[in-house]
């Protein structure tokens, strides 16, 4: 798991306020849209950890953090994301104090460290994975266990009309409990990986349509007659409602154009 996002301060700005105050819609589709960017992140572990502190916070005083137990979190922070990471998240603390009225940053000022500490311990939930992930099941195993899980989604591939699909069929295979998935395919076009790649968007009900979830970029290599390929969800999808497969420059890309759109799976609705 990357702990790059810590490093960008719009992205913890975002993060922050979400746990102090919330955010409106235009500014939860920019952190949607930022987080994207990282992948790996738990936004779920950060999520529990914010809330649980986030109610700690209005019910306590408002008064700042205590020295002694502020002197604890850093102490303890520092070790898993370092001291440079932890003056970032204070330099947010200030930037955001700064720009409301003396009274208001006063009051605010437990709730921001409730949110500082929420990250830590979100970060601190993934350091174990940095250091000895379990090992991850084969691509054989995964499509085993999905294949005899119930309430599993396995929709068909179709074409588009992009030219880049003709002749392509296949069926994605997610399981919404898990977040764990497979793509198949027969007949999806080869590609250079120096010019282009294929990525999956995962288009989710419970999220604005602008900004599909990110799901991982694959290649096709020449004469292979089947592709068979992990789904790898850059955040948690809550309500699949449609996957499509475009045509982007090596690497992938954060918002896609949709320019080349080559296959797509649906529910069935007849």
């Amino acid at each position: 798991m990357s702990q790059a996002f810590l490093s960008d301060e719009r992205c913890v700005d975002l993060l922050i306020q979400q746990a102090t105050s919330g955010l409106g819609g235009a500014e939860s589709a920019e952190l949607e849209t930022l987080l994207a960017r990282y992948p790996g992140a738990d936004r779920r572990a950060f999520e529990r950890a914010a809330a649980s502190l986030s109610l700690a916070a209005r019910g306590a005083a408002a008064e700042p953090l205590p020295p002694a137990l502020r002197a604890r979190l850093l102490e303890q922070g520092s070790a898993v994301v370092g001291r440079s990471t932890l003056a970032g998240l204070d330099a947010a603390r200030r930037r955001h104090s700064a720009a409301r009225p003396a009274p208001v940053a006063r009051a605010a000022a437990f709730g921001w460290w409730a949110a500082a500490a929420a990250l830590l311990i979100a970060v601190a939930g993934w350091y174990p994975r940095l250091s000895g992930p379990p090992a991850a099941p084969t691509l054989a195993q995964l499509r085993a266990r999905l294949d005899s899980t119930p309430g599993v989604i396995r929709w068909q591939f179709v074409p588009s009309g992009d030219p880049g699909g003709a002749g392509a069929s296949g069926e994605v295979v997610f399981d919404p409990a898990s977040q764990h998935g497979y793509l198949r395919f027969v007949g999806l076009r080869p590609n250079d990986p120096r010019q282009s790649e294929y990525q999956l968007w995962i288009f989710d009900g419970e999220r604005d349509d602008r900004y599909p979830v990110d799901g991982g970029v694959f290649d096709v290599a020449a004469a292979t007659a089947e592709v068979i390929v992990p789904i790898t969800a850059r955040v948690s999808v809550g309500k699949p409602a449609l996957f499509a497969v475009t045509v982007e420059r090596p690497g992938g890309v954060v918002v896609s154009a949709r320019e080349h759109i080559v296959v797509l799976a649906k529910p069935n609705r007849a």
